[in-house]
């Protein structure tokens, strides 16, 4: 397909805010797309070029982007920064310039999908003495085979900044919509991808084999499941008279880890598909000791040890473990448990589609006991005194709770169901958990903070019926100033102009940024605002009370992030709890 097509459908896509209409979009653009290219569009529309578990990243900044447009165009790097610096927008800055071009290449070539792809992906690869220039080369290629648009989506491509509006279900739906004209087979895709975590191969299947294949698919080994996650409930006499007679699991605070094996082979992945593998050398050495099977998919929490004082250490000491450098002196310094509490496949056989009892019985089964691997504490509880009795029991040992399990519920990947349901000693004060929000904006420091140029957080969670982000907290405390000079260097470089598409607020920070980074917060309760958009109805929304920073969540996606339902239920729940108390 003509790369060309592409861009007028992105620009359409950027016009506009409906999901509806971007799927329609998505799914016109995908009916007159070829199996063979499928794959690569399908990763051109999530802005990658490989699923996240893969670690490929296009590693292009502004500067080399800079560099490329002036080699296509002729044109000077000080006029490209002056025109930059007036929009900007660097894409629009590359249509602008190369527009201007007075002479053209006599071996001008129509870009394609796939052409365009293939030089991404050398740029993303492509390492060694020489790299850099060869990068610019490769970039300034296509740039002086584009037309039209096609300059401003490729520059906006590599830097980071596509601005299409579409999350995931807007490709799984438009993917359905493409062969029924309805969402009707989006539940199976969905389950699909939720197993691979491999957008585009869910897609080249799917226009290869149709539904027969997409329901055919089952975990592979070294491709990561979307993890399932768990509901709250306010005690644990809700949570027996929920679920009955459950299996409840002590709740690590540490880092929440997907560990594969296949044959030799040992991969480890982080909560969002990020591949950690090298930084845990004796998770990988333990991994190959104690999994008695050939292949495996399991899911751990890795928490820090103290050895000298056998207590387990809280999760700001655990993350230094996640380190690109002096990783084999800092896990001496720091050794792991991995607690093992799910198995999700083993030797061929897809556990997720087996009952929890069943699946707790073969991990205690291919996994043995031992000083670093071992599996999580359970109980089975019948009664809401047996469930507090475990409950309180963690708590004192320095955990975060416990979580409930139905024994015979399947593992229900990616979403979050009550399966599983969590209690946490959070629960024990006004707000009944703490909030994981995205940062969509933050504020200049003044007075004291002036010298780190850093002075507080704008905050959103997620509405994953719209796709959007809306405003739930300035938060202003909290922060170390290790913490503020993070805060400013971090979000300075995904900072844009004008307010995303996808974020709903009625506040203005001084700088917006590409929502992204994930924070935990805790306040003293959620209040109603008529400032904040989260749940607004009317002119009333809902906010955190005296919000404070407890967590920089790095191993979180902004889609990972709590949900306005979540904050909806959250509030009747810290109502209950308050009435409970009263």
């Amino acid at each position: 397909m003509q790369f060309s097509k592409v861009c007028l459908v992105f620009d359409a896509m950027e016009e506009t805010a409906s999901r509806l209409a971007l799927t329609d979009l998505l799914a016109k653009l995908f009916s007159e797309t070829d199996k063979t290219e499928v794959k690569k569009l399908v990763y051109l529309c999530q802005g990658r070029i490989s699923p996240q578990h893969t670690g490929i990243e296009l590693g292009m900044g502004e500067k080399l982007a800079e560099q490329a447009i002036s080699l296509a165009s002729g044109a000077k790097a000080e006029e490209i920064e002056k025109l930059y610096k007036k929009s900007g927008d660097l894409g629009n800055t590359a249509q602008e310039v190369l527009a201007k071009r007075t002479q053209h290449s006599l071996t001008q070539h129509e870009l394609t999908i796939a052409k365009v792809y293939d030089n991404f992906y050398k740029i993303a690869t492509i390492s060694g003495q020489g790299s850099q220039d060869t990068k610019i080369k490769l970039l300034a290629e296509l740039l002086v085979n584009s037309a039209e648009t096609e300059p401003k989506t490729i520059i906006r491509f590599v830097t980071g900044r596509l601005r299409l509006g579409t999350a995931d279900a807007t490709i799984l739906d438009a993917l359905s919509v493409l062969k029924t004209g309805t969402k009707e087979l989006r539940p199976s895709l969905e389950r699909a991808y939720n197993l691979t975590s491999d957008l585009g191969l869910i897609a080249e299947i799917f226009y290869k084999d149709g539904l027969t294949g997409i329901e055919k698919i089952i975990p592979i080994p070294l491709n990561p499941i979307r993890p399932a996650l768990a509901e709250r409930l306010a005690d644990a006499a809700a949570i027996i008279e929920k679920l009955g007679e459950c299996v409840v699991e002590a709740k690590y605070d540490g880092f929440r880890l997907q560990c594969h094996k296949d044959g030799d082979n040992v991969a480890i992945y982080s909560r969002k598909q990020e591949p950690m593998t090298h930084m845990f050398p004796d998770l990988v050495q333990a991994i190959k000791q104690q999994v008695k099977v050939k292949t495996a998919i399991f899911e751990g929490e890795a928490i820090a040890f103290d050895e000298d004082t056998q207590s387990y250490l809280p999760f700001q000491t655990t993350i230094t473990r996640k380190r690109k450098h002096g990783v084999s002196a800092k896990a001496k310094e720091i050794p792991l448990v991995l607690f093992a509490f799910e198995l999700l496949y083993a030797d061929g056989i897809d556990y997720t589609q087996k009952p929890f009892h069943e699946r707790r019985q073969k991990l205690e089964k291919i996994i043995k006991n031992g000083k670093i691997i071992q599996h999580s504490k359970i109980i089975t509880a019948k009664t809401p005194e047996q469930l507090q009795i475990f409950f309180d029991e963690c708590v004192a040992n320095g955990l975060e709770g416990i979580i409930a399990k139905d024994v015979n519920a399947l593992y229900i990947a990616g979403a979050r169901k009550f399966a599983w349901i969590k209690l946490k000693r959070s629960y024990q004060g006004n707000l009944a958990d703490t909030i994981d929000a995205v940062v969509v904006g933050f504020y200049r420091g003044k007075g004291k903070r002036t010298e780190f140029g850093f002075g507080g957080l704008l905050t959103a969670v997620y509405d994953d019926e719209s796709n959007t982000f809306k405003t739930i907290a300035k938060v202003g405390t909290g922060f170390t100033e290790e913490q503020m000079q993070w805060f400013n260097d971090t979000l300075s470089k995904i900072a844009v102009k004008e307010k995303p598409k996808n974020v709903e607020s009625n506040i203005e920070p001084d700088l917006w940024v590409t929502p992204q980074l994930v924070v935990t917060l805790t306040a003293d309760e959620i209040t109603r605002s008529p400032t904040h958009t989260c749940a607004m109805k009317n002119v009333e929304g809902l906010a955190l009370r005296f919000p404070r920073l407890t967590q920089i969540r790095e191993d979180k996606n902004a889609t990972d992030a709590t949900t306005e339902k979540e904050i909806v239920d959250l509030f009747n729940l810290q109502k209950n709890i308050q009435l409970r108390d009263a």
